[in-house]
């Protein structure tokens, strides 16, 4: 019952936060300078299809006009935008106005998903094992070598790390990997490698000080007293209980890669939800932004509640209030 009860009251708080993050950004966008969400802006995007088809285009003017309520008080447009958003009724946007941008979405996500989590898997695979080492070799050289290099991956942006690798691989040694484009295995190797240094600094430095703390709990020490051997003991009883607390950073680790890769895709021309961001800024589409927000957002708050729910899971300790 207590569990259920927590649930309802999150959900019900994702919903008040996403609903806050919309308004916010539809207002944002209203009031910017240019006049975004505006008929002469709205015609001004489509005046490609003005030229060739002036009837398709008069209708899909009207559309709009309807669609946002922009002959309605700023109040209102934002209700009406906001119920739209949260029952995933995005409309068409400016930009492509005869696609509707639930089918944009259907293409790009899956693939900012993909390589989010390729390199939250990456963190997790090489971080795990160099925090387990930097744990058990603290204080020593090990542990500062890796500790400086978790450090590094951690404090250089992805989209710093995306322009090197195309430096290095698409100057100095062309032809060993492709640096754009997607669809092929080798083509998301290095947007992966950029997108993952991050977080494997993040877990080799978690992973750490977790282990770190739970060799000083006293199961360990009766462990070892009774005659427990050191690598089943340092594995079953330290990295398993561990790796729980590992739980609050992984989780939200996909959720912020996710938003990483709005920089990365671009780099790597990758037609991923990063790309679609960029398209909707750049022609000033504020339909298909606001989606992109909404869904990023959305993602985040999505995951932290997973992480929360699975670590009570993971540690019956742990109660849901």
């Amino acid at each position: 019952m207590q569990t259920a009860w927590y649930v309802v009251k999150r959900l019900f708080t994702m919903l008040v936060t996403i609903c806050v993050i919309i308004a916010v950004s539809y207002i944002l966008m209203y009031l910017s300078p240019g006049s975004f969400f505006s008929v002469a802006t709205i015609a001004s995007a489509m005046s490609t299809l003005e030229v060739e088809n002036p009837k398709l285009y008069q209708e899909y003017i009207n559309s709009f006009l309807s669609r946002y309520g922009l002959n309605q008080p700023l109040w209102h447009q934002v209700l009406q935008y906001v119920w739209h958003s949260i029952t995933f009724n995005f409309g068409n946007s400016f930009t492509y106005p005869t696609v509707p941008i639930i089918n944009q979405l259907k293409t790009a996500f899956p693939i900012s998903a993909e390589l989010a989590f390729g390199a939250v898997v990456l963190g997790v695979v090489v971080g795990i094992p160099l925090g387990i080492l930097a744990a058990l070799y603290r204080n020593t050289w090990v542990d500062s070598v890796l500790t400086s290099v978790s450090m590094i991956g951690q404090a250089i942006p992805a989209f710093v790390t995306a322009v090197f690798m195309v430096l290095i691989f698409g100057v100095y040694i062309p032809g060993v990997l492709p640096i754009n484009g997607w669809g092929t295995p080798q083509q998301a190797i290095l947007p992966i490698l950029a997108l993952g240094l991050g977080n494997i600094g993040v877990v080799t430095r978690y992973m750490r000080g977790s282990l770190i703390e739970t060799l000083r709990q006293d199961y360990m020490r009766t462990a070892e007293a009774k005659g427990v051997k050191y690598w089943s003991r340092i594995l079953r009883h330290g990295v398993r209980n561990s790796l729980v607390a590992l739980m609050t950073v992984i989780g939200p680790a996909f959720g912020f890669t996710v938003v990483s890769t709005v920089w990365v895709e671009n780099i790597f021309s990758i037609p991923g939800l990063g790309s679609l961001m960029a398209t909707a800024f750049v022609n000033k589409d504020v339909p298909l932004a606001i989606t992109d927000v909404f869904i990023l957002a959305l993602l985040i708050l999505v995951t932290n509640f997973l992480v929360d729910i699975g670590y009570s899971i993971l540690d019956p300790r742990v109660h849901l209030t």
